[in-house]
């Protein structure tokens, strides 16, 4: 009898593990879909044979990013989105205007052009970066982004300006190359390429190549 039991209560704590195991894969698959799923709302859409063109109060949603334009179009087989005017992007790590923005949905990849403002968040307490140039492209899981064409960014009371930049939203450190300068109050430091540290406790910045030091005393 005892044997039995033990028997009834084996299969018992099977049969509950197959169901967990179950369940935890249906809420898997579920949040992987939500992952997968984008919401588009407009007032007007014209259905073509490639693509489909949308206008007035366009809004698209994916997880916590949400998008707003007045024009756009839906390159469906491509999975990728092209819009303008009045471009506002908005994510747990900040938010991004600009006048143009492509954004290739599959990949999590978005391209903004021209008049290109991102104001990024930042681990450290009450630290924001804000950027202004006329190229960004914002990838990865970690919101990772580079940056080109007159990248001007203004971060804890100083002003950074370069040709490129490159951010690794893992490390949080910034890298800028070309024609960079740094400013501060009257100061300034020029160079080839300068890196800087931008996450809790970091340890300012780094330049090389031609270093000019400008201080006023």
């Amino acid at each position: 009898m005892f044997k039995k039991t033990l028997i009834v209560i084996s299969i018992l704590i099977i049969l509950l593990a197959v169901i967990s195991c179950a369940a935890s894969a249906q809420e898997e698959g579920t949040a992987e879909a939500e992952q997968q799923t984008v919401y588009i709302n407009a007032e007007s859409l014209d259905y073509q044979e490639d693509k489909t063109l949308l206008s007035g109060g366009i809004e698209i949603r994916r997880e916590d990013t949400v998008i707003k334009s007045e024009r756009g179009e839906l390159f469906r087989e491509e999975q990728k989105m092209f819009l303008e005017d009045n471009i506002e992007l908005e994510y747990p790590d900040g938010s991004v205007s600009s006048d143009i923005l492509t954004a290739f949905l599959k990949a999590d990849e978005y391209v903004f052009e021209e008049n290109v403002r991102l104001n990024y968040k930042l681990s450290a307490e009450n630290k924001t970066m804000i950027l202004k140039s006329g190229y960004l492209k914002i990838y990865g899981e970690n919101s990772s982004f580079t940056a080109e064409k007159e990248v001007v960014i203004d971060y804890d009371q100083q002003i950074f300006k370069g040709d490129n930049a490159e951010y690794d939203g893992s490390t949080e450190k910034l890298e800028l190359s070309g024609n960079v300068e740094i400013e501060k109050d009257d100061d300034w430091i020029k160079s080839d390429r300068a890196v800087f540290d931008l996450s809790e406790g970091g340890e300012g910045y780094t330049a090389e190549g031609n270093v000019q030091i400008r201080m006023e005393l």
